[in-house]
């Protein structure tokens, strides 16, 4: 097809670029690079690393502990005043992470959970 030839051509000028492969290192870890893509999947896989997402449906199904330290602590969380400027996205949102339906919310997390600033 015309796309496969496309990209055909990209791959001949990016082993131009790229001769041998980079490395990507992180510690004692090296991971070698053949282009764009596997250095996005290197630097992903990378920060993924040690990082366990848990989904809770409410505070009670928290230990204690992990409770204390997301919510509880003072020195931890932060309270932050929201307001509401587009009422109609706002309704939507709200719906989408706070509703009934599952679904919408699950796909909101997995899409967003590495975008998280849990840091802040």
């Amino acid at each position: 097809s015309a796309e496969a030839r496309k990209l055909d051509e990209y791959a001949i000028s990016l082993q131009a670029v790229y001769p041998r492969p980079g490395e990507f290192r992180r510690k004692d870890e090296v991971t070698p690079i053949h282009g764009p893509v596997s250095l996005f999947e290197a630097v992903m896989a990378a920060g993924r690393k040690g990082i366990t997402l848990q989904r809770y449906k409410g505070l009670g199904e928290m230990n204690p502990d992990q409770l204390w330290e997301t919510t509880l602590d003072t020195n931890a969380r932060s309270l932050l005043q929201v307001t509401v400027k587009e009422i109609d996205e706002a309704n939507t949102l709200f719906d989408e992470l706070m509703g009934d339906n599952v679904q919408p919310r699950r796909i909101f997390i997995e899409q967003n959970a590495l975008a998280a600033s849990v840091d802040a």
